[in-house]
């Protein structure tokens, strides 16, 4: 026989529970770059919500990394965000954020907004020599800049 009481089983059982569901900084990341894509393409909190079939403060729950996201739903906000799921959980975004941690958020957002406004631009542009040529104005831009640095 035991010497944990039913008590204590049942108490155990619910702090398993709770660390389960513990978020953390991936789950914070996931968030932030729900809200800047969602404020990208300017649709509000409100509409995106309405569109998953979860309250808006649920919604609010996920982009501030308090509530863990499933892969389910994550895709589903992917997909009404209009964006690759990948987009969501880029790896090495979320390892230059936790690299760069001294960056003020504010430049990074920015950043982001005009990396996705740059490549909206970029995709209609239709000749395929001028969209190789920005490539290359862009990569050696990026280039001179890391030099600069370095």
């Amino acid at each position: 026989m035991s010497n944990v009481t039913r008590t204590e089983q049942d108490l155990i059982c619910s702090l398993r529970k709770l660390a389960r569901r513990e978020t953390n900084d991936v789950d914070r990341f996931v968030g932030d770059r729900i809200r800047l894509y969602r404020s990208m393409i300017g649709i509000s909190q409100q509409k995106l919500a309405e569109k998953l079939g979860v309250t808006f403060q649920q919604l609010q729950k996920y982009e501030r990394g308090e509530n863990r996201i499933g892969a389910g739903r994550l895709l589903m906000v992917a997909t009404a965000l209009g964006v690759p799921i990948t987009f969501l959980l880029d790896e090495e975004g979320f390892s230059q954020r936790q690299g760069n941690a001294g960056l003020d958020e504010l430049a990074l957002r920015e950043t982001a907004r005009d990396a996705y406004s740059v490549g909206r631009a970029f995709s209609l542009i239709s000749d395929p020599e001028v969209r190789r040529s920005i490539t290359t104005l862009v990569r050696s831009l990026a280039q001179q800049s890391e030099d600069e640095k370095g």
